[in-house]
């Protein structure tokens, strides 16, 4: 017998958080951006992540069941990555995205991707299409070109921050407000079992 009430679902992803060293470099960067182009959302640094999922809105059942998947099967033993350069979706000189390259054990990183997404997707959760490992900077709803002076200081003002420990994932609930998009870590899966 079912209550009546509607079903509260859950806005999830599984992620790599970045260590404290990359996220204030990183903040420091975009806040410098944050004066030169307004024309683009730049993310709060405490947010910053490599998405290894998307789940979507989903049912308390279908979370729990990833998270068990999650516990149980092996992620496979940490690695390392290192964060470089700046690039835009489609391409930097009119970009949707603005986004950070990650570099270091990429075929690590696509294997654990592939194996999170397997689990998703035997608890109900659709494939997605293509991986494209990066950081979200910022996001654009113009498409046309960026400033020629903008591109300049992208390509200009380099990111080079130095290789990490990825020792661990996590699911993350994601809730939108008005001032942007708040994270909070529901399970920490670690990749050293």
């Amino acid at each position: 017998m079912t209550s009546g009430r509607p079903v509260e679902l859950t806005r999830a992803f599984i992620c790599v958080k970045l260590p404290q060293t990359h996220t204030e470099a990183l903040g420091a960067w975009l806040d410098a951006r944050r004066a030169d182009c307004r024309s683009i959302r730049w993310v709060s640094a405490k947010t910053l992540h490599i998405t290894l999922k998307f789940c979507g809105e989903i049912e308390p059942e279908t979370l729990s069941a990833i998270c068990g998947l999650l516990r149980k099967e092996k992620l496979g033993g940490k690695f390392s990555l290192s964060l470089s350069g700046v690039g835009g979706f489609p391409k930097l000189s009119s970009p949707r995205v603005i986004w950070s390259g990650i570099n270091g054990d990429i075929e690590k990183l696509g294997k654990l991707h592939r194996a999170v997404e397997e689990y998703a997707h035997r608890c109900g959760v659709a494939k997605e299409k293509k991986f494209s490992p990066h950081i979200t900077l910022g996001r654009r709803k113009e498409t046309g070109a960026l400033a020629e002076n903008i591109v300049a200081s992208l390509q200009k003002d380099k990111i080079e921050l130095p290789e990490w420990s990825v020792e661990e994932i996590i699911m993350m609930k994601s809730e939108l407000t008005r001032d942007g998009p708040v994270y909070t870590p529901l399970e920490l899966f670690s990749l050293q079992k």
